[in-house]
């Protein structure tokens, strides 16, 4: 294992910084455009990408999300008419709840998600080559 140098711990730093102001950038399209923040979009994206039904603790574990937090986000998404949240008990979990798109979620993740697309392109993509993607998945690939 490599020591732990300045360098390391500057590029881990760097790294950070990095993919916050991006997501920074990707939050602030889509609240001006569809006054949808990046973390709500996330949760539909990760609904979509389920088929439009995950149970609670599932979407938890797919957005590496904390209980509490998520919890009032779905409450605001749900008021929000986004997504739809139905007891679903099973024999080992008598209080699972599975949450599903709406029509309305479904709608606006469609139209969303051209915008995140477009931002992941432009604050992103864009500048890198085929070696960098390929250095990248390598890194990330480790984890």
């Amino acid at each position: 294992m490599p020591r732990l140098d300045a360098e390391r711990v500057a590029l881990f730093r760097s790294l950070g910084i990095a993919v916050e102001e991006m997501h920074r950038q990707i939050d602030a399209h889509l609240v001006e455009e569809f006054d949808l923040p990046l973390v709500w979009f996330e949760v539909l994206a990760a609904l979509q990408r389920a088929g439009g039904a995950l149970r609670v603790h599932e979407l938890r574990a797919v957005l590496a999300d904390n209980a509490s937090s998520l919890s009032r986000r779905l409450d605001r998404m749900e008021e929000e008419g986004f997504i739809a949240r139905r007891s679903t008990p099973t024999p080992e979990d008598r209080r699972a709840v599975t949450v599903s798109l709406t029509r309305r979620g479904r709608t606006v993740w469609r139209d969303a998600n051209v915008l995140y697309r477009r931002g992941v392109q432009q604050h992103f993509a864009q500048d890198l080559s085929a070696t960098d993607v390929a250095a990248l998945q390598r890194m990330l690939g480790k984890w």
